[in-house]
């Protein structure tokens, strides 16, 4: 029987990776706006997610292989999405950068773990995963539409909770609809 929700749910998850690692560039303007500091002191902030996102990507794909897929692909979704959630509290520098670093390690999950569940069937591998590629770029072209559109309609705050509800969401719909 063919899981008919788990492509679906692992496009959405490139989306919601690259969508997630740029929040913060374009939310940081209106960030160092309210707090009278300048970009180039808040920018950096960002310098461990980058290093987790990659970093993270190793143990995750180990614990994947020695766990299970399924289940590391759902920690993705909930702790990506707890991790920009729980950012958007943020009362200091420091706080950012721990909650950028976190969603930084969360989202390290989706290439060693998404992609080997997409090519797991051989069938068609060339088609999922122009498609799925597709799906990540529209989460790089569209983090700075909804994050700009949420920080102006909302506040910067919202950049961070409103995906981070999204993430969480789309993690209790993957554990519904997507079977193990």
């Amino acid at each position: 029987m063919q899981n008919r929700w788990l492509v679906p749910f692992l496009n959405l998850g490139h989306l919601l990776d690259h969508l997630a690692m740029l929040v913060f560039p374009t939310a940081v303007v209106a960030i160092g706006r309210e707090w009278g500091r300048p970009y180039s002191e808040l920018l950096p902030l960002a310098f461990g997610s980058f290093i987790a996102f990659g970093a993270f990507a190793i143990p995750a794909g180990w614990l994947a292989d020695h766990w299970s897929r399924y289940k590391v692909m759902a920690l993705f979704y909930l702790g990506i999405g707890a991790s920009l959630f729980v950012t958007s509290f943020a009362q200091s520098s420091w706080q950012i950068a721990a909650g950028l670093t976190v969603t930084g390690a969360f989202a390290a999950i989706y290439h060693p773990v998404g992609i080997a569940m997409l090519v797991a069937s051989p069938q068609r591998m060339g088609r999922l995963l122009g498609w799925n590629g597709l799906w990540g770029n529209l989460g790089l072209a569209s983090a700075a539409l909804l994050t700009g559109a949420l920080v102006d309609a909302f506040g910067w705050r919202a950049a961070f909770y409103v995906p981070g509800v999204i993430c969480i969401l789309a993690g209790v719909c993957f554990l519904i609809f997507v079977k193990d």
